[in-house]
């Protein structure tokens, strides 16, 4: 089989005959062209693409989005002569580097060349004419999507619960011609938006996802109470059919981790939206979208440091450069010396002007040692009445709250929002803490250890990263430190 834009020397009935299965078969056309073979989920998805002007997919983390949705873009764009394909994702990167590595690299596996060709510095292929390609958009400007209009016209949104509304807008402006296609694929992380809408209303095919869908799991049985009861290792009796894919080691690492309940599983394993209640202090979608989010490193530098008290808890180092937090610094059963030497290197490795450590417990020995040394420390106590004693119920509360402000991506309420690295305990600690309010209408986070007995872990991460953003004007600090402050009072 062969596309009709690269045989010459065939009849005109032949090519007519080729081009009409190729539209009405993609899955047919994905296996025999491009010689990828689609699993049942991507067969549903293929199929929605040619059945329905609109389908949203939410899925669980790892299950190939980005190169369906690449199968999708290269079966419509070389099925419909002079059509337009329109792709983009939350930013450039996710465009670029996801979506269109695996459109080019199935452009180049393809068993049969496609012709066109792709512009070597940009995600665009260009077949025959100008009015008939693909190309990849970023959703830093609305108005980049105006003036796309054509017959055959599809629009492909990778990880579209982090796209902004105003993106959509412009969007639905595209969608007017007789045969439109829109595909919204994401990780349902945020409760709000078109994304999550259109699992709630009329005029969508959707589709769900869940790890215990795909083939990794199906091929061996695998369901969620194996992965509880810890059955599952048992059950797999041969390789992984798709080790690209998700694994039942990684969802059984996030379901001890993480815990059943927690939105991070719910998104990220079982494809569902995540009820967050009420009492959840960070949205899981903040938390995505920082860890999405690359700013540059700034001022000032700060090391944030939790300290281990015992048994299964970590000792984490995070140091931040303005509002970039960099990869954290995790580990395990350092006494209270060793600490003191590993934040101390951390401090001269990025000239921080302070070490922020919870002087709590082993903490206090941390930050006596590092006085003792004369480097810049300070130590917070958590315990302590907050600066606004009116609304917050202690320090710990001010801090974190500090932090869930940071993370807001509305632009209105919080210009300058803080980038975080890639971490999957990061993602579960901070989806995963509560508050609640006080008699007396104070906001109160809940503990470490309430947060420990809740979900059988240790908040360590989240906390070191909300030390970070601590005001050492609160910290238990020497005369010299304090002095350096001059009184200011430092936040972000």
């Amino acid at each position: 089989m062969v596309t009709t834009m690269t045989l010459k020397n065939i009849s005109p009935e032949r090519k007519k005959k080729l081009r009409r299965k190729g539209k009405t078969q993609p899955v047919w056309w994905v296996k025999k062209v491009l010689g990828a073979i689609p699993w049942e989920k991507q067969r549903e998805i293929l199929n929605s693409v040619r059945d329905n002007p609109r389908t949203a997919v939410r899925s669980c983390h790892g299950i190939g989005k980005s190169f369906t949705a690449g199968q999708v873009i290269l079966w419509f764009l070389y099925n419909f002569p002079r059509s337009i394909v329109l792709s983009t994702a939350p930013t450039w990167r996710q465009v670029e580097k996801l979506v269109w590595k695996e459109v080019r690299a199935s452009y180049k596996r393809s068993k049969v060349p496609l012709g066109g060709h792709i512009l070597p510095k940009s995600p665009e292929i260009q077949i025959i004419q100008d009015e008939w390609y693909a190309m990849g958009l970023s959703t830093n400007d609305p108005d980049r999507f105006q003036g796309y209009h054509e017959k055959y016209i599809l629009v492909v949104v990778d990880e579209a619960a982090g796209v902004p509304e105003d993106i959509f807008e412009a969007i639905e402006g595209v969608l007017t011609s007789e045969h439109a296609r829109l595909l919204l694929l994401g990780n349902p992380t945020a409760l709000s938006g078109t994304f999550y809408n259109a699992f709630r209303g009329p005029g969508w095919y959707t589709i769900a996802i869940s790890a215990f869908d795909t083939p990794n799991f199906t091929k061996f049985g695998i369901t969620e109470d194996d992965i509880a009861n810890g059955t599952w290792e048992a059950k797999m009796t041969g390789p992984l059919p798709n080790p690209k894919l998700i694994t039942p080691a990684w969802v059984a690492d996030k379901y001890l981790r993480w815990g059943p309940e927690s939105p991070a599983y719910h998104a990220r394993v079982k494809g569902q939206f995540p009820t967050e209640a009420d009492d959840t202090l960070i949205p899981l979608a903040w938390i995505e979208a920082a860890m999405e989010r690359d700013v540059p490193e700034g001022k000032p530098v700060r090391i944030g440091n939790d300290v281990a008290r015992f048994g299964s808890d970590k000792t984490v180092i995070v140091p931040r450069k303005g509002m970039k937090v960099l990869p954290l610094k995790v580990y395990s059963k350092k006494d209270t010396m060793e600490t003191a030497g590993l934040a101390a290197a951390e401090q001269k490795e990025h000239s921080a002007e302070y070490i922020l450590v919870d002087v709590i417990g082993q903490g206090a020995g941390v930050v006596d040692r590092l006085n003792e040394l004369n480097y810049p420390v300070v130590g917070i106590n958590v315990a302590e009445a907050a600066t606004d004693t009116e609304k917050f119920a202690d320090l710990r509360s001010e801090l974190w709250w500090n932090l869930r402000e940071l993370l807001d991506p509305n632009p209105k309420s919080n210009p300058t929002p803080i980038s975080l690295p890639r971490d999957d305990e990061l993602l579960g600690d901070l989806s995963g803490i509560k508050y609640k309010y006080t008699s007396r209408g104070q906001i109160r986070v809940e503990s470490k250890d309430e947060m420990k007995k809740r979900i059988k872990r240790s908040p360590d991460r989240a906390d070191a990263v909300a030390l970070a953003f601590a005001d050492p004007n609160r910290g238990e600090a020497s005369a010299k430190d304090l002095a350096k402050l001059g009184g200011l009072r430092i936040y972000g």
